[in-house]
């Protein structure tokens, strides 16, 4: 499959249960989700858990369309980035305030897919990188579209 790519390839430091751990905390245990190799989650309820062909369905899904994002400060400081129906990447925010100068310039000069243009909706979001934050998120996602490795999986006991 074709897709425009953004050239980005970070590199996580997070171990799998790292994402594991703070996605069963923010969704109380209620959901089922996969994690990819690159911090990727993908939501899916299915009766027997997380069905893998569904969610690398959904992560391409994301990556063939456009692929916005919305970024959601989470109270213990880490970033939840949602993009397409439920497929979301988790930032570590010690990373990225450690790291924000780096990840600033790397958003700017290899994050963005070809002629695509970077849109601020707001001052308050600007400051906060939030941005930088969804395009590292987004890098990520892609290379989890690209690789479809999973690293972690979470059954609900609700579902």
């Amino acid at each position: 499959m074709n897709y425009p790519t953004p050239v980005w390839r970070p590199v996580r430091t997070e171990a799998p249960d790292w994402f594991v751990d703070r996605m069963v905390d923010y969704t109380e245990r209620q959901k089922s989700f996969l994690v990819y190799n690159h911090g990727t989650a993908v939501f899916d309820d299915s009766p027997l858990g997380p069905d893998i062909v569904r969610c690398n369905a959904l992560l391409l899904e994301v990556v063939t369309h456009a692929p916005h994002f919305s970024v959601m400060p989470m109270r213990d400081g880490n970033f939840l980035v949602s993009f397409r129906g439920t497929v979301y990447g988790l930032v570590d925010g010690v990373f990225a305030k450690q790291n924000q100068k780096q990840l600033m310039s790397d958003a700017l000069e290899f994050g963005l897919l070809p002629s695509e243009a970077l849109l601020q909706s707001n001052d308050e979001a600007i400051n906060a990188g939030h941005h930088v934050i969804g395009l590292y998120a987004r890098a990520n996602l892609y290379m989890d579209a690209e690789s479809q490795v999973v690293a972690g999986r979470f059954t609900s006991p609700v579902t």
